[in-house]
């Protein structure tokens, strides 16, 4: 179909010859080559992607888990921090008092 075209427009014949084809198996193999070492490339960094993501999931569980063993913990210093902010409250109010 390309030869007739490139005759067609050029007047000029096309001709495969024995060296011209192995070229162009040369050429192809190469050009192969290329694509699949840029196509292997491009797939370990999908892979090592994947692979940080799983890491990453995990250690967003392993926190989630250790956060919840910590609420405990954070809701009784909470309450002490209450404790404490209506002490001092107090503490400023009486302060205040004899300061008048």
């Amino acid at each position: 179909v390309l030869s007739d075209l490139y005759h067609a427009e050029l007047q000029r014949h096309n001709y495969v010859t024995p060296t011209s084809y192995l070229e162009l198996i040369s050429t192809f193999k190469t050009l192969l080559e290329k694509k699949r070492t840029r196509v292997m490339k491009k797939k370990r960094r999908y892979e090592v992607g994947l692979e940080k993501l799983d890491s990453a999931a995990s250690q967003v569980a392993s926190m989630q888990s250790e956060l919840e063993a910590l609420q405990p913990q954070l809701r009784e210093a909470s309450k002490e921090v209450d404790e404490v902010m209506v002490a001092i409250e107090k503490e400023s109010l009486e302060v205040a008092k004899t300061e008048k």
